[in-house]
């Protein structure tokens, strides 16, 4: 074999052998699983007015946040007579840090989170605000977990010190990377398993 040929050969080599590992290292890269889906209904409080929305974080820190609500407004039809309310929609791709990632799946795996109930009630009998929030927690080992509360968000704190702290932990942090992906994501389209029905 001429020295040429030789040369030729090697470098041959070294390109499939750089294609060969490229193909495994990507065959080998586990896809994103579902860490948490959380689901809001709102009602309230002006009549009439209605909003949803959606939280998906996934392992590899993507974060999917999706709104919709209408205006407490009416507006009314010159000619038809017919009552509407503007509708409003929005949707926000957004990437956690790898801390803040790990720091989420170590804590929805622990026995505080796992032994929260299945549903907590109204801190208070609602008058005119109604809010239904269902979290799901996708265990690595233990399959799903669903989590049901109602009018969380407008506890004050003294109906909170009745929850279990890792809820309160839980719906904080759930609310922290709702607010970052509204503010700091970037604009998306509403994927069909985010039913947004105001």
């Amino acid at each position: 074999m001429t020295p040429m040929n030789y040369k030729r050969t090697l470098l041959m080599l070294l390109v499939f052998g750089i294609a060969a590992s490229t193909r495994f290292l990507a065959q080998e890269k586990p896809s994103p699983k579902l860490l948490l889906q959380v689901d809001e209904t709102v009602s309230g409080p002006y009549g009439g007015q209605k909003s949803s929305s959606c939280l998906r974080v996934y392992s590899d820190g993507k974060v999917f946040s999706a709104s919709r609500w209408n205006s407490p407004a009416t507006i009314v039809d010159k000619e038809s007579g017919k009552e509407s309310r503007p509708e409003e929609a929005t949707a926000f791709n957004f990437q956690l840090e790898e801390g803040d990632t790990w720091e989420l799946s170590t804590f929805i795996e622990s026995k505080a989170v796992r032994g929260l109930s299945k549903a907590f009630p109204p801190p208070h009998r609602p008058i005119d605000y109604f809010e239904l929030i269902n979290v799901h927690i996708f265990h690595e080992k233990a399959g799903e977990q669903t989590i049901v509360t109602r009018e969380f968000f407008v506890a004050d704190l003294g109906e909170k010190a009745r929850y279990p702290s890792a809820l309160i932990v839980l719906m904080n942090r759930i609310d922290e990377i709702e607010k970052d992906a509204n503010t700091k994501g970037k604009p998306t389209i509403v994927p069909e398993d985010c039913r947004l029905q105001p």
